[in-house]
Order: structure tokens, then sequence, then C-alpha cells
């Protein structure tokens, strides 16, 4: 089950929702699943829990009734929604009454593994179970509650867990019922999956998928035009109309921060992402799903890096940057980070648009890539190093990673700890703050990229790595003719070899190569920053 942005960032008119739970990895778990469907997701902060649970309840009644808790303790007047999570052990359970059921959590905090082992291997070793989580929003011009359900049926694993707890993800990991749980059509505890594949399964995923789908069916009633609907109440009087006009013209327009972040696979791009997602006020646009839903309009269909290659050629090179630079002008948040862009077109345009915006370059090394790849087991096609190696050539000929240090403003190394990379994280978000800026690298001084691709663009035609080397010279900045040939044959999208019989080598400055020479001098003009972390 991959999250899709369907409609989200389209429309101009988004419902505020907000999530009341005390759970922090509840919390983050649903942060990430509205993120990765495109909205963002609010938490109500109270000083204690937003409610009481009452466990002699049904379900419903339960959710039903935190609402009304939460509407009538805290005077809340917005969208929000609760969520609750059951469990049924089918040995221990009496007709349709489920045990533990809704005090899954206070059981499993007393709970042994070795205790219930016992009991269900007493009981005939009957060890199905179904996980249920049940969501309840509340809609203030509704008079009802709109539930969701989601659930997944297994069963308990026959030994207790034996693997590490995920530091990224906290809700999957072997100190809660997630360690003991195997969901049926798996081969391994819900607790131990990479988040992506644990989408499948989770039961929670399950109902927020449910409650994001309806949502989404919100917003486009929220975005449809005035044709398709009448007004049955009396229209502002123009005196109204003025002041409401006034007020929004005179509201300080917050410029955003955008964070484009770019890397090879595994490298940490995601992660990054999901660690800023916990933070307030961040908004995330993958690229690959702007890809997707533009492929779609299109009705193409984009399942490979041939086919998103072809894509982007036919609809234009920055036509995925294009569509999220106006989700960008339209998010109210203040840090926009944007991931998985591929070609320096896309780069580009969003440097124009966005003058002050960041490019990092989350950078490992192969070898510690390929270890997480095998971790994860996404792409069952990529099973050696040799394959993972060769996919990364696929990925470099769209152009970003030819070139990533060339472009980017900060690089950021991941190749120690999930814990050292999040320092890094953060201290590269203090640097743009403003207010503890980090010292930063003169880019005056020109790369030999830079020179020898201006010296072919000067010459005006193919040339020798000798006559490349010379106009270098001529403009100041001078190349040897060796180094000429060096840097050229590593990007081969910017700058076309030419060899014919008898002749020797030459190169042609490409279209793309001249957009790689243009994005570079603007970091000239804004200033761009060159942090190392």
């Amino acid at each position: 089950m991959r999250p899709q942005y369907g409609n989200a960032l389209r429309f101009d008119r988004v419902l505020t929702v907000y999530f009341y739970t005390s759970n922090a990895d509840k919390l983050l778990q649903a942060k990430l699943m509205f993120m990765r469907h495109g909205y963002a997701l609010r938490h109500y902060r109270g000083r204690r829990e937003p409610y009481d649970e009452d466990y002699s309840l049904e379900t419903r009644q339960l959710l039903d009734r935190a609402i009304e808790q939460v509407n009538a303790e805290f005077g809340v007047r917005s969208i929000f929604f609760v969520e609750d999570t059951s469990l049924r052990i089918e040995a221990l359970s009496e007709g349709a009454t489920d045990y533990p059921g809704l005090a899954v959590k206070e059981w499993f905090s007393s709970a042994s593994f070795e205790a219930l082992d016992r009991e269900l291997r007493k009981k005939g070793n009957d060890r199905r179970v179904v996980v249920k989580s049940d969501i309840a929003l509340y809609l203030p011009t509704l008079s009802r509650k709109v539930f969701f359900h989601g659930e997944t049926e297994g069963a308990i694993a026959t030994s207790p867990p034996a693997f590490s707890p995920s530091a990224q993800y906290p809700w999957l990991t072997p100190d809660t019922f997630n360690g003991w749980f195997i969901p049926q059509g798996a081969t391994k505890r819900l607790g131990e999956m990479e988040f992506e594949e644990s989408l499948t399964f989770d039961f929670r995923a399950k109902s927020l998928s449910a409650l994001i789908s309806r949502l989404e069916e919100l917003n486009l009633a929220l975005n449809i035009p005035p044709n398709f609907y009448i007004v049955r109440r009396p229209a502002l009087p123009p005196i109204a109309e003025q002041q409401l006009l006034f007020k929004e013209l005179m509201q300080e327009d917050k410029p955003s921060q955008v964070l484009v972040v770019i890397g090879n696979k595994c490298a940490g791009k995601t992660t990054l992402s999901d660690y800023l997602i916990a933070r307030d006020d961040v908004m995330v646009f993958e690229a690959s799903s702007v890809l997707r839903s533009l492929a779609s309009e299109a009705d193409e269909q984009v399942e490979t890096a041939d086919d998103a290659y072809r894509f982007l050629f036919a609809h234009g090179l920055d036509c995925v940057a294009h569509t999220i630079a106006k989700y960008i002008e339209r998010s109210p948040a203040s840090l926009n980070v944007v991931t998985g862009l591929r070609t320096v077109e896309e780069v580009s345009l969003l440097v124009e648009r966005f003058p002050s915006a960041r490019i990092v370059f989350v950078d490992a090394d192969v070898r510690t890539r390929f270890e997480r790849h095998v971790r994860r087991a996404r792409d069952k096609d990529v099973k050696t190093f040799v394959d993972f190696v060769k996919q990364d050539e696929q990925q470099a000929r769209f152009g970003v990673l030819r070139v990533p240090t060339e472009i980017a403003t900060d690089v950021v190394r991941n190749d120690g700890t999930l814990e050292l990379y999040k320092e890094r994280i953060d201290s590269l978000i203090v640097t743009m703050t403003g207010k503890h800026r980090a010292p930063t690298q003169s880019r005056n001084q020109k790369s030999e990229l830079y020179r020898t691709l201006n010296a072919l663009r000067a010459l005006g035609s193919a040339a020798t790595c000798a006559a490349i080397s010379e106009k270098a010279a001529e403009l100041g900045t001078p190349v040897r003719k060796y180094n000429t040939n060096r840097a050229l044959k590593a990007v081969p999208e910017f700058a076309e070899r030419v060899k014919r019989s008898e002749e020797l080598l030459r190169y042609k400055l490409t279209a793309r190569g001249e957009a790689l020479l243009q994005l570079l001098e603007k970091f000239d003009h804004f200033q761009g920053h060159r942090i190392a972390l």
C-alpha cells in the first residue's frame, strides 16, 4: 500500500485537522501517513490526558464520549479525531466479547510472552488474534461523529521477539504487541518490518487511510467551483465584505523556507524528511509521488526509472518542480521540504522561484547504502551489489546525481548512527533559522567542471580538449587539457562526446549543460551557502 498525493496538493483550501492524543508514537505515525498523502496534521497539546477511557463501553461509545469530553473540557472549535486500539485474542475471548479488548495497553503492561504462550498451549494452542483500530472524526457542522475502522488478522508468534526496535519509527518495536504479532500473509512480526512494508499490514495505517480518503472528499467539496452549489444564507453586507477584504490584505505574508534534499538511493532522504515531519509547521513534497500524480493525469504508467525518464523528457524536465513550486507558494508551512528531485532543471526552477532555497546533498558510502537496501528488501529486482551500482547509474543519468556536490549548498553525511544523523539534521535546521549561522565556505572559486563547461560554451561549437583548455585560460580560469577530458567524460548528459574516425575527440555542450551552467551561476547571484556537516 503506497500512499498517493491524489488531489491533496492541488487544493487551494484544505481542512485544518487535529489529532487528540497523548501517545507520541501514534502521533508520529499519523503525521507520516497524512504527509505521505499530501496533508499536514496538527496536534492538540494538553497538560494531561485529553479524555478518559472507560473500557466498559463499546468502542464507538468510548470514542463518542471522548469527543464529547474533549469538546466540553477544552472548548474545541475545530475538526479533530481520536483513535483507540483494541485486541481480540481468540482463545481467551468469549463469544462477541474481545479479550483484552480496549484494555490492551494495560493488559500488555502486566503480561509476559512466556505466560501468554503457556496459557495458549493449555487451550489447544489457538494463536489467532485480530488487532483493531477505530477512529472517530468530529466535524463541527455535523450533528454526528464519523467513524473509521481498520483491522488486521494474524497470529501470536511461537517465540518471544529477538529483534531491535526501530529508532526512526518507534511503534515498530519488540516492546509492544507489535513484537508478538505476525499479520496474516506476512512472514515476520509487524514490529520488525520496515515502515513502508508495514503499511500493508498495520491496523492503524488502515484506519488512518480510510480517514484520509474521507478528508480528501471533504476537501474536494471545499474547493468545488461556485456554479456547483447555492448559498442559502444571506450574503455579507457591503461594509462587512470590505472589512474582510481589508483584513486579508493586511495579513503579513510570512516567507517560507525551502529545503531541497537530493541524494542516492538509501542515502537517507526519506529518513531526513520523516524526522522533520515530527516538528510543527513542516510540509514535505515527495517528487516521485508528484511524478506519479502527473503521469496518472496524463493516463501514463510510471513504474520504473526508464518510465520516469521518458515521461520527464516528453513533458518537460522541470514539470515536477513546476508543480511542486505551485504547491509551495500556497503552503502555510514555515519549512517546505522537497525530496527526490532528479534533474538539474528541476533544481534550477526551484532556486529561481525560491532564491533562499537550500539544496542539501545527503551523502553515504555506496556499501553502506547497499546494506540498507538489503535490510529494507524493497526492490526485489536489485539483489546484488553490482545490480545496486547499475541502479545508481540509471538514476545518475537524470542529471542531479552526476553533480550533487556541484549544486549542493549543504552536504550532510549519513554513514554513522541514526542519532548522529539526527544531530546533523538539527545542526542544518539551526543554520536556517538565522540565529546561529554556521561558517560558510566561499563559492567564489569556480569548480573545474564549471570552468570547463563555461569554456565550451564560449567556444560555441564542438571542440577538442586542447581548445577547451586554451579558452578556459583566455577566460582567466585555466584548466589542464587532461582535466577537461576527465571532467567532461564524467557528465555525458551535459557534454556530448563527438568522435569521428581519424579526428581528435571533441566535446559539444548540450542544452542540459547550458542549464547546469545557469544553475551554478544562480548560486553566485543568490549567494548560496556551502556547509558540510
